[in-house]
């Protein structure tokens, strides 16, 4: 499967021609020339969406209030590879017995390195995926908890879809991603290591952003529990997750 495909169609604007652009094939490698932006984070990292656009299809599943406006805007800055890269600092803030929030907002996490156990390019999920796609699955889970996607919003969204002129596999993965319900148990289940599950929560966390609703915040709770993530390492995935917002939100770092 090409996740590269399927980053490009989700960050395609709506009403846009279906014709297929050139991109990469497999892997995240060379992700942020084509998705990020010139200069920043997003074209320094691999699965940068620096081409993040208010009618691409990831807008519209994410929708638009303060939280996942400001969850959009660090998909902008990095894409996949920021989130993994937020997890990362996180972990390793967790690890050395830091206090949460330690890291002020000014500069964006560093890319993990290889081995680290966050580094996309080479990580696979318990089922043999990309991670990318796992995090992809995450969000989309993640951003349905609320109930804002209803039947008619996801059909629109599926219809989008159909136009993308994706390959069959691609365009397979995001219409049965599109029709299923919120389900943390089945996002609770692509992990295989501790770092992947702080990984798909951060994906998870931006994906709703403030977790202002009793669904939300249901939702994160059942995947916390379930990926057995133990809670001061979701307090420093919090916290680093509002300051890399912030850096961004103010332009800093970037």
């Amino acid at each position: 499967m090409n996740l590269g495909s399927i980053l490009d169609g989700l960050m395609r604007s709506q009403g846009s021609s279906g014709g297929r652009r050139p991109h990469q094939q497999g892997g995240m490698g060379g992700l942020g020339g084509m998705l990020g932006g010139s200069g920043g984070f997003g074209s320094q990292i691999p699965g940068g969406m620096g081409g993040l656009a208010a009618g691409s299809l990831l807008s519209l599943i994410l929708g638009s209030r303060g939280g996942r406006s400001a969850g959009g805007s660090l998909m902008k800055a990095g894409g996949l590879a920021v989130l993994a890269s937020v997890a990362f600092k996180a972990y390793q803030d967790w690890q050395a017995k830091q206090a949460p929030g330690a890291s002020q907002p000014g500069t964006l996490p560093s890319q993990p390195p290889a081995g680290s156990g966050f580094h996309l390019e080479e990580e696979k999920d318990k089922n043999g995926h990309e991670m990318g796609l796992a995090l992809v699955q995450a969000m989309i889970s993640a951003a349905k908890s609320d109930g804002h996607l209803d039947g008619e919003e996801s059909a629109r969204i599926q219809e989008q879809i159909q136009q993308l002129g994706l390959g069959n596999e691609e365009k397979g993965f995001l219409l049965d991603m599109m029709a299923k319900p919120a389900d943390a148990a089945a996002i609770a289940r692509l992990p295989k290591t501790k770092e992947q599950a702080a990984e798909l929560y951060v994906a998870s966390r931006v994906a709703i952003g403030d977790a202002d609703t009793p669904a939300e915040k249901a939702y994160l709770d059942r995947l916390v529990a379930l990926m057995d993530l133990p809670t001061d390492l979701v307090t420093h995935l919090d916290a680093q997750i509002g300051a890399v917002r912030q850096t961004v939100a103010t332009g800093t770092g970037v």
